[in-house]
């Protein structure tokens, strides 16, 4: 679908988009308290309840929203979703092999730690909340070592 999507003429995604949300939304509605607890499996092949599909939707529009390169990037996101994605994304990685990183927004005051799984130091990386969303997912992204280095090349996300 993302790839049939990024063929689409603008109006036709936008339409496109508008029904997937509202077909999902009348879906959802019809949800007794029950099915929303009733596991669903998703595509990385973790088991989660019902309760979990709006916030995988909205990460997942949201994120291919920034993918398609129409010059949306992360600082136009809402900086709640972003902290959200943050949180997920590092919840995602604590196990996952890689540097020790502690990341701090400097404009939102969010704070985030990955202990890391390898040798070295634990580096700091700080800059706006969308940079390091953007970095933690993978993304084209600003972000530096105080000393001016790169930051770390990070594994797949998902």
């Amino acid at each position: 679908g993302i790839e049939r999507g990024a063929l689409l003429p603008d109006a036709e995604l936008g339409a496109w988009l508008r029904a997937a949300a509202q077909a999902l939304d009348d879906a959802m509605t019809k949800l007794s308290a029950g099915q929303w607890q009733a596991p669903v499996l998703t595509a990385q092949g973790r088991t989660v309840p019902a309760t979990e599909v709006p916030w995988l939707r909205a990460r997942e529009v949201y994120v291919h929203a920034v993918d398609l390169a129409t010059g949306l990037s992360f600082a136009e996101l809402p900086a709640g979703f972003c902290a959200a994605l943050c949180d997920d994304v590092i919840a995602k990685r604590r196990s996952a092999p890689g540097p020790a990183l502690v990341f701090a927004a400097a404009d939102t005051g969010g704070r985030w730690e990955l202990p890391g799984q390898g040798e070295g130091g634990t580096v700091t990386l700080a800059g706006p909340l969308a940079e390091i969303t953007a970095y933690l997912t993978g993304r084209a992204h600003k972000l530096t070592t105080a000393g001016g280095q790169p930051a770390p090349v990070l594994g797949p996300w998902l």
